[in-house]
């Protein structure tokens, strides 16, 4: 309360909560990892999101509400890559959990619902969630039974 006046920033409920964890190894742009970060809160709007870091360490989670935030954040990080570091980092609390990674690392052997989305050609095999592979030459496609590409000519998805 400022002034007599209530200020209370108001939210539908009930909110989606989602918590990404970045892959920042060495082999991982930072400028990718943003580009992500900013097609994700573009997709969940009104979702709380929470970003982390990770290599062979976890750096902790950073809340984005807008994208200024997303601007403004620092990735930590540099060194290899431990999935096992990632799937514990979750908290169990998000309804969507996503691992940004470009696949280069050993898979753990524990199960893990979460997105995998892989950007690059590295084939990845986790126990549990889907992956998603986004390849640098403009293809998005899922592990599933159907293939997306993206028709650069045609600017439209379709089934290969």
């Amino acid at each position: 309360i400022r002034n007599g006046i209530l200020k209370h920033e108001f939210r539908a409920y009930p909110v989606p909560y989602a918590e990404i964890l970045l892959d920042t190894s060495y082999s991982v742009d930072a400028a990718m990892l943003r580009s992500f970060v900013r097609a994700c809160k573009a997709l969940m709007r009104d979702a709380v999101i929470s970003v982390g870091c990770f290599d062979t360490k976890f750096y902790g989670f950073q809340q984005i509400h807008k994208i200024q935030d997303i601007d403004n954040m620092t990735f930590q990080g540099g060194g290899g890559t431990d999935f096992s570091v990632a799937i514990h980092a979750f908290t169990g609390d998000a309804e969507n959990q996503i691992i940004f990674t470009d696949g280069y690392g050993i898979m753990p052997e524990e199960r893990c619902d979460a997105i995998w989305v892989v950007y690059g050609t590295m084939a990845v095999h986790p126990k549990g969630g889907r992956v998603i592979y986004v390849d640098p030459f403009k293809k998005v496609y899922a592990n599933r039974d159907e293939k997306l590409t993206f028709a650069a000519e045609s600017q439209e998805w379709r089934s290969i």
